[in-house]
């Protein structure tokens, strides 16, 4: 298993020899960028494209703040 970025994450070990589970532990994410989001307020629909972030640890509280805003009428949206 890989644990990166994760708070109280175990300690990295090479296998059941050393005392446990096969685990690698990179303390922060050195590049992360999120998938992008769909909110609505007040009946307008905005596409939300959450910004790189550099050596992240744990969540991201409220990405609202975090992200490029696109108004929907500037997105395509495909149909069949």
């Amino acid at each position: 298993m890989v644990f990166s970025g994760c708070k109280n994450a175990p300690k990295s070990n090479c296998g059941k020899a050393s005392g446990g589970g096969p685990f690698t532990t990179i303390d922060a994410t050195p590049v992360i960028a999120e998938k992008p989001y769909i909110t609505e307020q007040d009946d307008k629909w905005t596409l939300n494209i959450p910004k790189y972030e550099l050596n992240k640890v744990g969540v991201t509280p409220n990405n609202f703040q975090n992200s490029d805003k696109v108004d929907f009428s500037q997105v395509f949206v495909a149909t069949e």
